[in-house]
Order: C-alpha cells, then sequence, then structure tokens
C-alpha cells in the first residue's frame, strides 16, 4: 500500500467547492460546484481506503487541472461587432465555403485553456454592415395597362344596286337566207346593152365597164356544181367581156365590236387573168371606189373550185358595208378574151364582241 497524503485530496475537494456559481461560469463548472457537497462526501471514505488512493488521486488530479481555468477565470465578454465602412467598390459575396475571419476588435484574445476547444464548423459569413447609404429604392414602373381597344365597327357594304357587268351583247350571226342567195333573185336593167340583170335580194350591183361594147353580166346560176350551198348563187359572166362588177350588202353592226367576214368564190380560168376581192367598209358607205373601203385579196385563187376568203374589222359605227368584186382585164393585145366566168355564194358575219 501507498500512503498517500491526504492534505491534496482535501485541497481537491476545497476547489471543487469555490467555483463560483454565475452565469459567467461555464455550466460544466457549475454543475461540479453545485455537487461539492457529494464530491466532500464521497472523496472523504476514499481518502481512508488505502487501496483506492492512487487511482482515485490521478483522477483527482486531473480533475483539478481541469477546474482550476473555471474557478477564477473572468468571463470571456462577447465581442460587438463593429460597423467597418464598406469600400465604394462592388462588394464580393463570400464563397459559402470561405473559411470564417475573425473581425480585429480592442478585445483582447482568450487564452486558451487546457479544455477541449469545441471546433465549430464554419458558415457562411454575412457582409458586414456599412455606414454608406443606400441608393432610395427606385420603383419599379408599373407595366402599361393595355387601353382596350374598341372592337372595330362592322364595315357593312351596301349592296350595289347595279348589277354585275354581264357580258357584252352581240349581234347573231348573220348567214344564210340572202346572205346565202337562197331567197331569189329581182332584175336590174343595165345601163348597157340595154341588158336585164339579175341580182340576188339583199344585194346591190355595181360595175365598172372597160368597153362599153363588152360589159359584165349578172345572172342567177342554179347549176350545181356552181351552187357552194342551198340552190343557187350569184354568177357575173365574164366570158368574151371585161370591167369590174360585184355587189354590196349594208349590214347591222354594234360599234366598237370585231366582226369575221366570210365569204366563198368559183371562177372559171381566163386567158387575160381574174382577180377576186373581199372589201369592208366599217363606216358603212356605199361607194365601192370610196377610200373608206378596205380591200382584201382573196386569200386562195384556185381556179375551178370553191375557195373561200376571211377577214376581220372593227366596226366604227352601227352599219358595216360588205363587197364581193371580181375583176376581168382586157386581153395584153386588147379586146376582150373567153372565160373569166365567177360565182359568189354562202357569205357570212359573225360579231365577236368587244
Amino acid at each position: 500500500d501507498v500512503a498517500l497524503p491526504t492534505a491534496p485530496l482535501q485541497g481537491i475537494i476545497g476547489a471543487v467547492q469555490s467555483i463560483p456559481n454565475s452565469p459567467a461560469t461555464p455550466p460544466v463548472a457549475r454543475s461540479l460546484s453545485g455537487a461539492s457537497a457529494f464530491a466532500a462526501a464521497v472523496f472523504q471514505p476514499l481518502t481512508s481506503s488505502p487501496a483506492l488512493r492512487l487511482p482515485f488521486a490521478s483522477c483527482l488530479v486531473l480533475l483539478a487541472l481541469a477546474l482550476s481555468g473555471c474557478g477564477s477565470q473572468q468571463p470571456i465578454p462577447t465581442p460587438t461587432p463593429t460597423k467597418t465602412p464598406a469600400p465604394l467598390l462592388a462588394a464580393v459575396e463570400p464563397s459559402a465555403t470561405a473559411t470564417a475571419t475573425a473581425a480585429p476588435s480592442d478585445t483582447p484574445t482568450a487564452t486558451a485553456s487546457p479544455t477541449t476547444a469545441q471546433t465549430s464548423t464554419p458558415t457562411a459569413t454575412e457582409p458586414l454592415a456599412t455606414n454608406t447609404p443606400l441608393p432610395p429604392a427606385t420603383a419599379v414602373p408599373e407595366a402599361p395597362t393595355a387601353t382596350p381597344q374598341p372592337a372595330p365597327a362592322a364595315v357593312v357594304t351596301p349592296l350595289s344596286t347595279a348589277t354585275s357587268p354581264l357580258p357584252a351583247a352581240t349581234l347573231p350571226p348573220q348567214r344564210g337566207g340572202t346572205w346565202d342567195m337562197e331567197e331569189g333573185f329581182y332584175p336590174w336593167p343595165s345601163p348597157y346593152e340595154g341588158f336585164t340583170a339579175f341580182v340576188g335580194n339583199g344585194w346591190q350591183p355595181f360595175e365598172k365597164v372597160y368597153e362599153a361594147s363588152g360589159p359584165p353580166r349578172l345572172n342567177e346560176n342554179k347549176h350545181g356544181p356552181n351552187i357552194h350551198s342551198g340552190n343557187r348563187s350569184q354568177e357575173i359572166s365574164f366570158d368574151w367581156r371585161s370591167g369590174e362588177t360585184g355587189l354590196y350588202r349594208v349590214a347591222e353592226t354594234i360599234p366598237g365590236h370585231l366582226f369575221i367576214v366570210e365569204a366563198w368564190a368559183k371562177y372559171v380560168p381566163s386567158e387575160s387573168g381574174l382577180q377576186l376581192y373581199l372589201g369592208i367598209d366599217p363606216t358603212g358607205g356605199e361607194g365601192f371606189e370610196a377610200p373608206s373601203v378596205v380591200w382584201f385579196p382573196w386569200r386562195d385563187m384556185t381556179p375551178n373550185q370553191w375557195i373561200s376568203t376571211q377577214e376581220s374589222v372593227r366596226a366604227q359605227g352601227d352599219r358595216t358595208t360588205i363587197f364581193l368584186r371580181a375583176v376581168h382585164p382586157l386581153g395584153a393585145g386588147g379586146g376582150h378574151k373567153p372565160g373569166g366566168n365567177t360565182m359568189f355564194d354562202d357569205v357570212s358575219l359573225v360579231d365577236l364582241g368587244p
């Protein structure tokens, strides 16, 4: 057995009992001070037992060292955060993982005690308050309220009293009947030879005689090969005769309308030659030698067969005149030549509109 002095143990008990019981005293020390009576009651028997003195003496020594910094140490004043003027530069937000740095203060740093220090997990440091006045809060302008626009009034288009323009009215085709020499012939006294000519109804004759001894003659022809359609054709006899002769008629037209004129003819060739013409006077004149007449040579001059010609004209008035003309000249050495008989038939006028 090791004989330990009891005086140190008694001193430890006294140190425990001397710990002040105040708010500044750490909670652990206050707990030990409050339990001093219990410690005195427990340690007192232990100091009288030789077998337990050494182990408990060691524990009490350690306890005394821990308490030596608690009983007489003044409470650590809580540092008051100072307001450090913030620089005018833009404040940099501290990183959430940055290590907290203690702001400098006039309070002396407490001396570390033997007590094991508790390390707290660093937290994000709040930016230090500054005395720099913040700019007055600018009122965020409210979004302009859309002014409700009145719904556009329905536009009511008045119904036009005028009807949509209809296709321009055209005249019915003028063909057949007197246009085809099918409504008879009337006698026309020739100023030459005392001869009575026959002219198709609806037509008027004209002629220009080169020699009074042999003027052309107008006749009705009913011979089949000399008829293009129907039962008759208008014949002009030039056999041993010469000159210019033909027919004309005035037709109803609409000013500005386009008209197609078509006619058929057949002639017997002649030694002196023969010419056929379709004449149109858009002014409605009746003189075949008038300057207003436009003459068109027959498009096909094949002899001994029915040949047609076709021309268009835009009417200048409500009357248009159509001429059918044949020319049998004198022979090259003068005098009349045989041949040259001509037949006209099946004439038509068609309105194509404006």
